[in-house]
């Protein structure tokens, strides 16, 4: 048995990334070399460069000239450099050689007297080596030492002849060296010393021409030499919050990468200015810039590739203020309405629409509603102009628009409705909805088919009255009131949705309530006039927001196999986008039975029309939350079958797109104007207005059109935790955790990448611990992770089949401890039924505690605590096992290894057989008792710390037992179901068997492949297997790892077609090994 690498099953930091024409680029994760075509956004070819090392790719060097299908590249990392060949999307490895330092740049450089292409390499000693690429064991043909014998942090060339070659030296001393190879026995002298960095030089890049030359340090800046000027400082470029990486000046742009995470752009000569695309929690390694310099590629520690337009991020998708947007400003008031008020006149409201289709400009029409009662009209390339003037609207107003703008609606402290419209009648036609001073209104298309012209209007008064109406816009406006939704209590409506095809309209109140009302189509044919229909919620979810008002709604058709199901996607202030699936389900079915944990009974009007019988009822189930931003929520919007949203915090609008969470737009504005609009058609844009100005953002412009992720990130921090599972009809299915505090839910797929499928952030700590919960099938799987600050919470992951969704299930109450930083180190499963889990947890102030987990109820109870912590230290690791006593009967066990070594084993069979779900009021306040003395303690394990520990039931009712420690050891050992029946306390003889020095450093992860072998990782980057025979460790194989710091390790079900088992290791990235059978 011995691991191999799966040259396509990793996801690890990227540290390379160079173009190899305009639509391909060549990117370094690892040691692995990837072909993508951005054009196609595909993974064109991948392999491993350097072998049998853990040596990481830094480098990668096209030359300049190759013919249309092969093409020449250098590739290096620490003291290794390569020969690639890329022939018609084939990569391969001609050869590669080894260097007596290390290499930080190389080059292609054309030798007259050889008459062929050479590769330079310089060096951390200030060393440049010209060396014959066609010779396969890479001789050094010559070599130039700079006069300044210095250690280098980075280099470069220019120049593509041997004569006119020039090297750029960035110093550990802050200082940046150009310099020319002399390639003789005495020092090449330095041409030019730059100095002005406050910090080592990092990186250091020529320009195209080797006129300019740009730096990234240590002190966070950016600087622009002028190489040809003597050295003189250009430009100084400030922005980035953390270590410059690297950077690039170009004709247009200044480009950087930085330790924050972001990519910053500046346009030439605008160094106050400047763009930030953000890609990743830290660690924006490498970028590249395309042939025509209007794309740049980047990659991240997460194993981000994100594909940049310049173009697009140089117009600004991050602008300071709206005094940076284009102004519009309307004209004195005496100009169009003298009797006004000069002072007092302000805008009130606006709205967006495309008046005239075949104006060829991202402007649209926009009409303002004055404070003065005046309506005005400013149409692109034109100025203002009145076309109303109505009393209703003096001194208030308060409008609604659909996003298109066809369709505004004006409410006024009459009760009363008038209707604008984009290409309505003229004058435009006023509505008495109600008797009282409306305080909402909200407009938008009944119908997908835009032809058809019919809107649902919403209005509420400030009695609590609910009004929706159906609004005709075609040659002439046409109205009716169609119901009265009434909420219970004092519920204020603050967003609402229809859609009467689906039979759904939902409303949300001011303290985060959701109410849906079903839609008795049949019933809705009233005339207009006529008195509407009361419809009272059929559902009722109090706090589907826990915190502030929900502040706007979408209904879809669901894609899940429900009957009749409805998807209802929320947004909030508490800065969460929620979805809900509405379904019919029998009284009788597992769906009514579930009503405990958030699915509501349905009795509405519908109820028994819509299917025929009394015993359908409606269920809401929240099957996703996610918190897209730290401050609120302020609207969502589908465009384009995407889902946008405008979030605010800290003073800025920020256009997201929730589908992929990235920011296409944001503008320093305060929430609390409440003054901003979103509109759409053929075109996206925002507008905001500021007391007498209307100012207009064409965001279509400002987009990022070509903006993507190449390849997806996971996560740029150490990952803690890994679990997988199996389903049907996808590959393996991993859960992630961390320290950034987020689980993650990915899938491995056929081609060996790994695609991130939900995620969840409600952790307040690192992530120490994943476990999904076996024997869970169908398209759900339950998830339990734990953590810092004694974190305890079980997930559901709803829709493995279809869309994925990861959904916060339940959470285990505080625990209190004296120690105020402790947390759970381990979980393990002890058993599970079909609506109960019973959990043990190990913790750091040395106590470990049962949680028995109700499905149904979602909620854990602490069943049993070690009071009198008899480790004594921090409890590391636990692993719970069954083996049958000599009658036969089950008996279950758990493991503990702690700080002192020693490994205790605990006798749990009586909470197994004992406990129920815990669903009665009485389990929450009960006493939990007491685990027990230990049944036996096994002293000097491990010297140190016992990291991990794995068993496995053996067949002579035994139970084997691995363990792996911080004294770098690998231990083995057995216990026999007689030992664990007669508790023998301290045990001596239990065949305990010691490799020492197993690896190099400490062992982290250790697991049993079968009975009688084990594969272990620690932190020496070694993926190692082994096999236990009579008694004696013996090693198979040991295999490098990419992954820095591996911390977690998972065995992944065996290959369908082949039979070898997948390892995973996580770490600072994610790799794959395939274990072969002998």
């Amino acid at each position: 048995m011995s691991p191999s690498l799966l040259a396509g099953a990793s996801h690890l930091p990227v540290t390379a990334i160079e173009f190899l024409t305009q639509t391909t680029v060549l990117v370094g994760a690892g040691n692995q070399l990837s072909l993508y075509d951005i054009a196609k956004r595909s993974l064109v070819h991948r392999i491993r460069v350097f072998k049998d090392t853990p040596t990481r790719i830094y480098g990668i060097i096209v030359r300049p000239i190759g013919d249309d299908e092969t093409q020449k590249v250098l590739v290096f990392g620490a003291k290794q450099w390569a020969v690639i060949n890329v022939y018609q999307g084939l990569i391969a490895v001609l050869y590669q050689c080894r260097m007596v330092d290390w290499i930080k740049a190389a080059h292609w450089c054309w030798c007259p007297q050889r008459t062929r292409w050479m590769a330079v390499l310089a060096s951390a000693h200030n060393r440049v080596f010209l060396c014959d690429p066609e010779e396969t064991t890479g001789k050094v043909i010559a070599m130039a030492q700079c006069e300044e014998r210095c250690i280098l942090y980075s280099a470069a060339f220019h120049g593509h002849l041997l004569d006119n070659l020039v090297v750029a030296s960035g110093t550990v001393f802050n200082q940046v060296l150009v310099w020319r190879p002399q390639w003789s026995e005495s020092d090449s002298l330095v041409d030019k010393r730059l100095a002005a960095h406050d910090g080592v030089v990092f990186h250091v890049r020529f320009s195209s021409d080797g006129s300019e030359l740009v730096s990234a340090s240590d002190d966070r800046t950016l600087r622009i030499w002028d190489v040809q000027a003597g050295g003189a400082v250009k430009e100084t470029l400030y922005g980035h919050r953390a270590r410059v990486w690297t950077g690039a000046a170009l004709q247009r742009y200044v480009v950087s990468a930085s330790e924050d995470g972001s990519c910053r752009v500046w346009s030439r000569g605008q160094k106050d200015e400047h763009a930030i695309l953000w890609q990743s929690k830290k660690n924006v390694w490498t970028l590249a810039i395309g042939p025509s310099e209007d794309l740049m590629v980047a990659g991240a520690a997460d194993g981000s590739v994100f594909v940049w337009s310049l173009d697009d991020a140089a117009v600004g998708s991050r602008l300071k203020s709206t005094e940076m947007l284009k102004a519009s400003d309307l004209p004195l008031p005496a100009e169009y309405y003298p009797v006004i008020r000069s002072r007092s006149e302000h805008i009130r409201c606006f709205f967006m629409y495309r008046q005239h289709r075949s104006v060829d400009t991202d402007e649209p029409t926009v009409i303002a509603v004055m404070d003065s009662g005046c309506v005005l009209r400013k149409q692109p390339d034109s100025e203002w102009n009145l076309l109303c003037h109505v009393p209703g609207l003096v001194g208030y107003s308060v409008l609604g628009c659909t996003l298109s703008g066809d369709l505004a609606a004006a409410g006024m402290r009459d009760g009363s409705v008038m209707l604008l419209g984009g290409s309505g009648t003229d004058p435009w036609p006023t509505l008495q909805l109600h008797t009282a001073r409306i305080d909402l209104v909200h407009v938008a298309q009944a119908t997908s088919k835009k032809k058809e012209r019919v809107f649902d209007l919403i209005t509420v008064d400030c009695d609590c009255r609910i009004v929706w109406s159906r609004v005709s816009a075609d040659a002439v406006f046409g109205w009716r009131p169609v119901a009265e939704l009434r909420l219970p209590g004092r519920a204020r409506m603050a967003s609402a949705a229809v859609n009467l095809a689906l039979g759904w309209a939902v409303v949300g109140s001011h303290n985060g309530g959701l109410y849906f009302f079903d839609l008795p189509r049949e019933d809705l044919s009233g005339s207009s006039g006529s008195d509407p229909l009361v419809l009272l919620p059929a559902v009722s979810w109090p706090l589907a927001h826990a915190d502030g008002a929900i502040t706007s709604i979408v209904l879809q058709a669901s894609a899940s196999n429900s009957r009749c199901a409805t998807t209802v996607v929320t947004a909030g202030k508490d800065g969460f986008v929620q979805r809900f699936e509405i379904s019919l389900d029998d009284r009788n079915g597992q769906a009514a039975s579930m009503t405990a944990c958030g699915l509501h009974a349905r009795v509405g009007p519908a109820a028994a029309s819509q299917s025929g019988s009394a015993s359908i009822i409606a269920c809401v189930r929240r099957t996703a939350s996610e918190r897209l931003t730290a401050g609120s929520v302020g609207g969502l919007y589908v465009i384009d079958r995407r889902l946008y949203a405008v979030t605010f915090y800290r003073n800025r609008l920020v256009l997201v797109d929730a589908c992929s969470h990235t920011d296409v737009f944001s503008v320093a504005f305060a929430e609390r104007d409440r003054r901003w609009q979103v509109h759409y058609e053929d075109g996206l844009c925002l507008g905001f207005i500021n007391k007498m100005q209307a100012l207009v953002c064409p965001v279509s412009s400002r987009s990022h059109r070509e903006n993507y992720a190449l390849v997806q990130g996971v996560s740029s921090l150490d990952i803690r935790a890994i679990s997988s599972t199996s389903i049907n009809n996808r590959s393996a299915i991993i859960a992630l955790g961390g320290e950034d505090c987020v689980l993650r839910v990915c899938e491995i797929t056929s081609r060996g990448t790994v695609e991130c499928l939900a995620r969840a952030l409600k952790h307040s700590s690192v992530i120490r611990c994943v476990l999904f919960v076996p024997g869970t099938g169908g398209g759900t799987r339950y998830i339990l992770t734990a953590g810092g600050s004694c974190e305890l919470r079980c997930w559901t992951l709803f829709g493995l089949d279809q869309s994925v969704s990861l959904l916060e299930w339940a959470v285990a109450p505080p625990v209190f401890s004296n120690d105020c930083d402790s947390r759970v180190m381990d979980l393990a499963i002890v058993s599970e039924t079909c609506d109960s889990v019973l959990v043990a947890a190990a913790y750091s102030d040395a106590s470990i505690r049962l949680w028995r987990l109700c499905l149904v109820a979602n909620k854990f109870v602490c069943v049993a605590h070690d009071s009198s912590r008899a480790h004594g230290r921090c409890i590391l690791t636990l692993s719970a096992a069954t083996v049958a006593d000599t009658s036969e009967k089950a008996v279950t066990v758990l493991f503990s290894g702690a700080t002192d070594g020693r490994v205790f084993i605990w006798d749990l069979t009586r909470f197994v057989h004992k406990g129920q779900c815990a669903t009665d009021s009485d389990h929450d306040i009960r006493e939990p008792l007491e685990l027990g003395p230990p049944i036996a303690v096994i002293d000097g394990v491990h010297r140190s710390g016992v990291n991990t520990l794995d068993t496995v039931a053996l067949p002579n009712k035994q139970i084997a037992v691995a363990t792996g420690g911080d004294d770098n050891s690998l231990c083995y050992f057995t216990v026999s179901s007689s030992v664990l029946l007669e508790g023998a306390g301290s045990v001596d003889d239990c065949d305990l068997c010691r490799y020492e020095n197993a690896h190099a450093s400490a062992v982290q992860q250790v697991r049993f492949v079968g009975t009688h072998k084990l594969c272990s990782v620690a932190t020496d980057q070694r993926v190692a297997t082994w096999s236990i025979d009579h008694g004696s460790i013996t090693m198979l194989s040991m295999e490098c790892t990419q992954v820095a710091d591996p911390s977690a390790m998972v065995l992944l079900d065996p290959n369908k077609e082949n039979g070898h088992l997948e390892l995973l290791v996580a770490g600072i990235g994610i790799e794959a090994f395939e274990i072969k059978p002998e």
